[in-house]
């Protein structure tokens, strides 16, 4: 497929939630949190993942799924070091999105090295671009960070802050609150404070009324 004729299917955002949650629990009934995403690639799913050293560095890459829908290829400063390990369980996540949401339109493309996909996906239409990793980027949110223990923790959050008398905090400024509440809230999904600011804003948990805090 020339980059040109590239078009990715638009889906709804409630419509990729669903598929998230359904891939989540065939893959993950335990539930437990985080969400072992190196076991559900490399286990269940059987998938290869191949470390790779500059992928970020030199093309601005965490990671990439190569056509044949067998590999993820990563970054490996990501793979091996801790520090790393949300930015890496985001990025296999996010490669699982592709995975289960566009297997028919891999096949077609036209890749098969990192810079063959790079250039392949800077050349391919703005608007098809943003759809293709908007779909993956949300996949990935709700697949690692369900909507009911993240509603559980805002809410006990936010009783916190009642309990302390801090409510006129978040009247003044509820963005500066949350900026504060991200590295707790992150914390037992093993993603970054982007990622559940992102969450909270993207399942309108957040700004919430003040009133309706207990």
């Amino acid at each position: 497929m020339h980059h040109r004729n590239f078009k990715c299917v638009w889906m709804s955002q409630e419509d990729l939630w669903i598929i998230a949650e359904e891939k989540r629990f065939e893959y993950w009934p335990e539930a437990k949190l985080p969400v072992d995403i190196l076991n559900i690639v490399e286990i269940k799913l059987k998938l290869d993942v191949i470390p790779v050293h500059g992928l970020y560095s030199d093309l601005d890459t965490d990671a990439w799924l190569q056509r044949d829908l067998k590999t993820i290829v990563v970054d490996n400063d990501s793979y091996e070091k801790t520090k790393f390990e949300n930015r890496l369980r985001f990025s296999l996540a996010h490669e699982l999105g592709h995975y289960f949401l566009h297997a028919k339109l891999y096949p077609t493309l036209t890749f098969d090295t990192v810079e063959e996909w790079k250039d392949f996906m800077e050349n391919i239409p703005d608007a098809e671009y943003s759809n293709f990793e908007y779909q993956a980027n949300e996949f990935a949110g709700r697949f690692l960070v369900p909507r009911e223990p993240l509603q559980l923790d805002i809410e006990k959050a936010l009783a916190s802050l009642s309990d302390n008398h801090l409510m006129h905090l978040l009247e003044k400024n509820p963005d500066a609150v949350l900026s504060g509440m991200a590295p707790r809230l992150c914390r037992p999904f093993g993603v970054s404070e982007e990622v559940i600011q992102r969450r909270l804003q993207r399942e309108r948990l957040w700004p919430c009324d003040p009133l309706s805090v207990p």
